[in-house]
């Protein structure tokens, strides 16, 4: 599972100095929301219920360099992106973001989605030249619009045509999903168009999508994976969000009073998430109808991951 398991994963209380450690460990990627602001309010997506339209917060610069100071002390060469629930490409100061994460942090793999409304090819170069890795342009339909193949393909051959770049399609799963590959000298640069009737999540419970699963599956994106709002909340996983009211129970820390990034990571409501999802079996809301990150549930996964959990004490 690329993983390892400790028991410090699921203790709550461990030292500072075993807390950098398990995080330097564990952590595959850091993704941060250097500001609120999305111009879209698609129907799969909690922003078109909550508003990120009128106005735009800023996370404090002192804030974000003191992540990345975090990231650096343990000389991070994970992931870093910055899309939550913002469209990045949405205000340049992810310019400057982007070029502090780089300067700071030389060996990370910093990488973004984008919905591609502001995306220019001249955009694209400054964003490579201030050190981003790669770029996810997620196409999509109107706010209402449900997939289509025509309406799909028209759409994404129109945006990487007026890019102006050589470009091929690598994935066409009709019903489902295309992804284009451009080619551009200095950054991975792919569109993906997918058809959210199939592959939406209901976001913790926020959305309502056509396919709702009953989660048995472990989730190891607590063990793997950081999310930092705007303001300095971080939160168990991509679908819970702190400026949502009902997940306001599912922040797990607060980075905004100075604590680190890996005293939250290891501490007891963290830990207690882990604990709470590792297993096979019934989940608790909202990770309950979370079709994100499943495992097969094979007979040899299933025992293997008992052995591992055994081993440390769950």
């Amino acid at each position: 599972m690329g993983l390892t398991i400790y028991s410090d994963h699921f203790s709550g209380d461990v030292s500072p100095e075993a807390a950098r450690n398990l995080f330097k460990s564990s952590i595959v990627k850091v993704e941060v929301e250097p500001f609120t602001y999305c111009n879209r309010v698609c129907w799969f997506c909690p922003n078109s219920k909550i508003d990120r339209r009128s106005t735009n917060k800023y996370m404090a610069e002192e804030l974000y360099l003191r992540i990345l100071s975090d990231l650096a002390s343990i000389d991070y060469k994970g992931a870093i992106t910055w899309c939550r629930y913002n469209e990045p490409l949405a205000d340049r100061i992810i310019l400057t973001r982007i070029k502090q994460a780089r300067d700071m942090l030389p060996e990370a793999f910093l990488y973004t989605h984008t919905n591609g409304d502001y995306l220019k090819l001249p955009y694209l170069g400054e964003l490579r030249d201030a050190g981003l890795n790669q770029l996810k342009v997620q196409v999509y339909l109107g706010p209402n619009d449900r997939f289509s193949d025509t309406a799909m393909l028209t759409r994404m051959t129109q945006r990487l045509m007026d890019l102006g770049l050589r470009f091929e399609f690598t994935r066409v799963h009709a019903g489902d999903r295309y992804v284009a590959k451009v080619r551009y000298e200095g950054v991975e640069v792919t569109f993906e168009g997918w058809n959210y009737d199939k592959h939406a999540n209901d976001r913790a419970q926020t959305v309502t999508v056509s396919q709702v699963p009953n989660r048995t599956s472990p989730c190891l994106i607590p063990f793997t994976e950081i999310y930092i709002d705007y303001d300095g909340s971080m939160t168990p996983c991509c679908n819970i969000r702190s400026d949502e009211p009902t997940h306001k129970p599912y922040i797990v820390g607060d980075l905004g009073g100075g604590r680190s990034i890996f005293d939250v990571y290891a501490d007891r409501q963290l830990a207690s998430w882990r604990k709470s999802l590792a297993p096979f079996g019934e989940k608790a809301k909202p990770c309950n109808t979370c079709g994100f990150a499943t495992l097969p549930g094979t007979p040899e996964i299933k025992d293997n991951f008992a052995r591992v959990l055994r081993g440390v004490g769950i």
